[in-house]
């Protein structure tokens, strides 16, 4: 068992580290990062944001995207009329952000450089829906943040968390091997682009970013747990495969069945 100080020390590295690694990836994070913004997931995540909206109660404008980094959530919800809090631990993907909204963007829009849980431990007016995405496997301990962000979401309002690893084993030693197979090719390929437009993916440099991923990932049944324990109703739990290029993921979900990345849609109660 770690002592206090063991767990503070951790938590401080994971957090340097994370500064770090997304200060070197700032304007290009989406660019090292296609399995983002690939045909395939971006239908994903169109249709996550459209359930989310049907889900706000009528006239109700006021978002947080939790963990926005340099706007793959912030820039399409901010473009449907939205009023936007932004908040993000790297002062750099803020800024990055920042540069693509322009000036009516901008009055609709609130930025914070922080710390996500320090930030929800703050005396802010419950939002009208938040939005999580690909932030939990960067954290310490997920579920007490994932406790927090649940007090900030305003009776009936929606809660989105996208785009986490999922913790799940495939049974089907062919489909994981085929699985696995496709993610080597995939990755070789992608390593090929970024050489070849120059652009550092910085593979050394993630040591403790990606915590949760060293347990191979977050178990979404134990999250939705945890969010029902705060008075959230879970309404949809998708699972599907994240690759780097809309082809191989199509083929992952099409063909193979597999999956390694999971959402969760959920609303608050009244």
């Amino acid at each position: 068992m770690t002592s206090l100080a063991e767990d503070k020390n951790l938590q401080q590295k994971i957090l340097d580290e994370n500064k770090r690694v997304h200060a070197l990836e700032n304007k290009l994070y989406l660019s090292r990062h296609p399995e983002q913004t690939n045909f395939f997931q971006r239908s994903i995540l169109n249709k996550a944001l459209d359930s989310f909206c049907k889900i706000l109660p009528a006239n109700k404008k006021r978002i947080v995207d939790i963990g926005c980094g340099s706007g793959y959530v912030f820039l399409p919800m901010i473009t449907k009329g939205y009023q936007m809090t932004g908040v993000d631990l790297s002062e750099e993907m803020i800024q990055a952000l920042k540069e693509d909204l322009d000036k009516e963007k901008l009055s609709r829009s609130e930025l914070i450089v922080g710390d996500v849980v320090e930030f929800s431990n703050g005396n802010t007016t419950p939002f009208d829906g938040m939005i999580v995405s690909a932030l939990l496997h960067h954290l310490y301990d997920f579920k007490n943040a994932v406790r927090k962000f649940c007090s900030k979401v305003a009776p009936g309002g929606p809660l989105l968390i996208f785009f986490e690893p999922l913790r799940q084993k495939i049974n089907s030693p062919i489909r994981y091997g085929l699985h696995k197979r496709l993610a080597e090719i995939e990755e070789r390929i992608y390593k090929k682009e970024m050489k070849f437009r120059k652009i550092p993916i910085f593979e050394d440099d993630y040591e403790y970013s990606d915590y949760q991923r060293q347990f191979g990932g977050i178990d979404p049944k134990e999250l939705a747990a945890i969010l029902e324990e705060e008075g959230m109703e879970v309404l949809k739990i998708s699972k599907y495969c994240a690759r780097r290029y809309g082809i191989p993921a199509f083929i992952a979900n099409s063909i193979l069945g597999t999956a390694n990345t999971f959402n969760i849609l959920a609303k608050k109660r009244n």
